[in-house]
């Protein structure tokens, strides 16, 4: 190496030497050839294409043929259309709001309005107002039966590529009147004096929180309050968290959660004391799962400490978590297997939003479900259609039945709940079998379909041949029930929306208080059948423009008289008009 570098530098080095002797250059001719420049001169004239001269090049050969005919039979029809031109799509505006109001045959009012506002790319604020109201009474009915729903709600959400927040305050009033008296009422005293009036008020502030990096993935806070026109106060406290962490493709969670509740009922039903009950849960969550990938589970346990004076004997309970789940590669067939348990804290509220006849002097506990067992599998057998069935076994030590109070008229103090027309909740340890069978349908025009049907057998846990049998009948719980609702798009412009609601025969009960002076807590409870029924409701939708459209509703289409609470009968055929128009409102 060392000698190949010696012989370059000494090369450049006699190279730089001889390169500067000088040289008696001479007296040299130069001659410039000025560029073409082109003019219109030269435009017509006749260029002669240059021949090549080369060996290689074979020349060419004349070549003769002819053409002759031979006849072929051909059925081949050329095609005469023409090339499709490309449009653009055309793109649909955008607005922020939405205002409909309609009108319905039975003094029925409807008014809706909603917008939105993005304060910036990531922050967005909506709101809405929503009235729907019956405005005329029930015919052959004794007392006042108009009733309506307000709702007010405002919500604000901020998303980033990081966490995201939605937050929302929302209010609901329900009006109504315990109108469903078992026997009509003679006194006139009692009917001039008598306000059956009932107002639900709801109002709840929530707000969660998901983050998408950290160990703590989410935060939850729900408050909620109710009140009624009988001096009626509830207060839910809910809040629970989620810190997640993944190790070699398993995700490790933990669920801390607490709930409280206090409620309070102006008086008892029987004793006619004031009730103010508190109760509170924590509940702890530890789990494994994995979610990816043909089989999938979720492996953990639940530990709940109850707080309250219905805790004194026992105030943990554990509850297993298990979920698994299994997809082949080739194959529609999923089956899955979920074992769980809970506590449930029930409030007046969760009660009246399913029965909101029950009456605000209930007595309230805890359900205690130590097991829940659902077995199923769901299967994909066309693009967009999926069909699920499952076993369902559940244990409850106290689920709440609904019936009817007895009646209890003081016309020294009428209130317009104890006139046998309100409903008690009843506690009883029930284990419930059943099967439930599900068919849903998406379609590529937006379309939709979902058709439900389910079966329930009830047995109670502590039966003996004397226990009463009132005590061993599931009151309002049907074991038949059936839903199918969807949409349909005909076009761009027509839609429709229907609901068929099925609820099989059910019992119910109530206290025979027709001897005067018996002990309203101590009457004899009498069973009753409730029949079947079935409630279709159907609407349709008409876009005129982008921003006019008209839609006609129709409920019960079936004129049921009386639907699912014993004697309460409820309007019959309803139809529904309004007008639809978006804008957009600026700020």
């Amino acid at each position: 190496m060392n000698r190949q570098l010696l012989f370059v530098f000494f090369f450049c080095f006699v190279g730089f030497v001889f390169g500067q002797e000088r040289e008696n250059i001479g007296v040299q001719e130069v001659t410039v050839i000025k560029s073409y420049t082109p003019s219109l001169q030269d435009v017509f004239k006749l260029r002669q294409s240059p021949s090549v001269i080369n060996s290689i090049i074979a020349p060419k050969k004349e070549v003769t043929y002819s053409i002759f005919s031979v006849p072929v039979a051909s059925t081949f029809v050329p095609s005469k259309g023409s090339a499709r031109k490309l449009q653009p799509k055309k793109k649909k505006p955008q607005f922020n709001s939405r205002a409909a109001i309609a009108f319905g045959n039975l003094n029925q009012l409807l008014f809706d309005y909603s917008s939105n506002y993005s304060i910036d790319r990531r922050q967005k604020i909506d709101w809405l107002v929503n009235y729907n109201g019956f405005l005329r009474n029930l015919e052959d009915v004794q007392l006042d039966s108009k009733q309506s729903n307000l709702l007010l709600n405002v919500s604000h959400q901020y998303a980033t590529s990081k966490r995201n927040n939605f937050s929302q305050l929302n209010y609901r009033q329900h009006q109504q009147s315990f109108y469903g008296l078992r026997a009509p009422i003679d006194d006139a005293f009692i009917l001039q004096n008598l306000d059956p009036k009932q107002n639900l008020n709801y109002f709840s502030l929530t707000s969660n929180w998901q983050w998408y990096e950290p160990w703590v993935k989410a935060l939850k806070l729900n408050t909620y309050l109710s009140t009624d026109a009988f001096k009626t106060a509830e207060a839910e406290l809910d809040f629970s968290a989620k810190i997640q962490t993944v190790f070699g493709g398993v995700a490790l969670t933990l669920l801390p959660e607490f709930n409280y509740l206090n409620t309070q009922f102006s008086e008892a039903y029987y004793s006619r004391l004031p009730i103010d009950y508190s109760v509170g849960k924590g509940s702890l969550s530890l789990f494994a799962s994995k979610i990816r990938g043909k089989f999938k589970f979720k492996i953990g346990a639940t530990a709940i400490y109850g707080l309250g004076d219905e805790f004194t004997q026992n105030n943990l309970f554990v509850y297993p978590q298990l979920a698994l789940s299994y997809l082949p590669e080739k194959g529609s067939f999923a089956p899955f297997l979920k074992v769980d348990g809970d506590l449930t804290l029930n409030s007046f509220r969760s009660f009246s939003h399913e029965n909101p006849y029950v009456a605000p002097a209930i007595d309230l506990q805890s359900s205690f479900i130590p097991l829940m067992v659902q077995l199923g599998t769901r299967s994909k057998f066309f693009t967009g259609w999926e069909f699920q069935w499952n076993l369902d076994y559940q244990q409850n030590k106290q689920r709440p039945l609904y019936r009817n109070f007895g009646q209890d008229i003081d016309r020294q103090n009428i209130i317009a709940y104890r006139l046998g027309n309100s409903f008690e909740v009843e506690y009883a340890a029930i284990t419930t079998i059943g099967v439930t069978a599900q068919l849903s349908a998406a379609f590529k025009n937006g379309g939709r379909m979902q058709l439900k049907a389910s079966y329930a057998d009830y047995s109670f846990d502590e039966e003996t041949d004397q226990t009463r049998l009132e005590a061993m009948t599931a009151f309002n719980l049907p074991q038949i029930s059936l839903a199918f609702n969807g949409t349909l798009k005909v076009g761009q412009k027509i839609n429709f929306q229907w609901l068929v609601k099925h609820m099989g025969e059910r019992k119910n009960a109530y206290r025979d208080n027709s001897f005067i002076g018996q002990d309203i807590q101590n009457a004899p409870v009498i069973i009753e059948d409730l029949n079947a029924f079935t409630q279709i409701d159907l609407s349709a939708n008409y876009t005129f423009s982008e921003r006019w459209g008209i839609f006609l509703k129709g409920k019960n289409l079936t004129n049921q008289t009386t639907l699912q609470w014993s004697n309460y009968p409820v309007f019959g055929t309803q139809f529904l008009l309004g007008l639809r128009y978006n804008f957009d409102l600026a700020f």
